[in-house]
């Protein structure tokens, strides 16, 4: 099965997807449990089918989104809106998990080569360090919208003096401080033996408390934090006077309705996986003997691990679909690309013929003189 971001918050070591917890537990006291199902023809042909096609189609997808909805952030008025800092934040770092991690370990695969974090002890510790502030920021990126939008909806007043672009790029800057405090352990605690796994030692009272407080700074708190702050806002456009969306600087409402639904396929979409995750830790020894259960097991592994995946696809096409904003300043690019250099061809064709008229008129003027 192929390894994608080799890391789960809470397991010894797993695949680690852009928000999620979702894999399989691959330490040298475990690995049973990674390798539990693979005599089954099955299970192995479903595993290989979506590990080989999958990637690419998400790649594909997630490049032209994540392009398309960073080259709409750096036009007005979004480029002036913390709100807008957020997703082209989101967006490039998607785009860096896709190419970077998914995309890395699906050449690894087809290519039948040593993924990255494979090559040297060093680099397994680093790329393990490095892939969770990476991925595990887009999480957090999503809770900094959520907020963003709740102060808008709820405190208008405030929200012209806490909700601005300084704001929101110190808030990014102090998310990436946390990820790299959180994960800095990883440059110790992870070794390269058949593969770039967490060394697991159980008389360790770090190693066995301190995945679940990853776990804690990686998804239990944001995903806590997105579904409140998600309830809140949806509460208030139900029964509060909240201006239609505009991009007027005054009242800043653009992608408020984007942005809750970012936020809730993103909650949807990592909850699953997450459970899998836990009950992958926590289920007694005695299910093991289930063939059945693990069979389920695995195959939830591998769905849910995707489902995760999907979340750094999915932001222009729900920016497209629900702000008006977005698909008007979308719309008025295809028509400068389109219509803007004929026209201006045309305008230099059309004077530049005046002028050559002009001029051929006042030689024939000062000959005939």
């Amino acid at each position: 099965m192929m390894q994608i971001l080799a890391y789960s918050a809470m397991e010894n070591n797993v695949t680690v997807n852009n928000f999620s917890s979702s894999s399989v537990n691959h330490s040298r006291d475990n690995q049973h449990i990674q390798y539990c199902c693979e005599d089954d023809p099955d299970q192995i042909q479903f595993e290989h089918v979506v590990n080989t096609y999958v990637p690419p189609v998400l790649i594909i997808l997630g490049t032209f989104g994540n392009v398309c909805t960073l080259l709409v952030m750096r036009t007005r008025p979004f480029r002036h809106y913390p709100i807008g800092f957020y997703i082209s934040a989101y967006a490039l770092t998607s785009l860096l998990t896709l190419y970077l991690f998914l995309g890395s370990e699906w050449v690894a695969l087809v290519a039948e080569k040593r993924s990255i974090d494979s090559q040297a002890d060093w680099i397994c510790r680093l790329w393990q360090f490095f892939s969770r502030v990476v991925t595990y920021s887009s999480i957090w990126f999503v809770v900094s919208m959520t907020i963003d939008r709740y102060i808008t909806i709820w405190h208008r007043k405030k929200s012209s003096k806490i909700c601005t672009l300084f704001m929101a790029k110190f808030a990014t800057i102090s998310i990436f401080i946390g990820l790299i405090v959180v994960s800095v352990h990883a440059m110790w605690t992870y070794e390269l033996m058949d593969g770039c796994f967490f060394f697991h030692n159980d008389d360790d009272l770090h190693v066995v408390i301190w995945p679940w407080m990853s776990a804690s700074c990686y998804s239990f708190i944001p995903l806590a934090l997105i579904i409140t702050f998600d309830i809140l806002i949806f509460t208030g456009l139900c029964i509060r006077n909240v201006p239609e969306e505009t991009d007027n600087e005054m009242t800043p409402m653009v992608l408020t309705h984007a942005t809750l639904v970012l936020s809730m396929f993103y909650f949807l979409l990592v909850l699953p996986p997450t459970v899998i995750n836990i009950v992958d830790q926590t289920y007694p020894p005695s299910w093991l003997q289930k063939p059945h259960f693990r069979l389920q097991l695995a195959k939830a592994r591998v769905i849910g691990h995707y489902m995760a995946w999907t979340n750094t696809v999915i932001v222009f096409y729900i920016c497209i679909l629900f702000s008006q904003t977005f698909r008007k300043q979308v719309n008025n690019m295809l028509k400068s690309l389109i219509f803007s250099k004929p026209d201006r061809r045309m305008y230099e064709l059309h004077h530049g013929s005046d002028s050559s008229a002009s001029q051929m008129e006042t030689e024939i003027s000062v000959t005939l003189v």
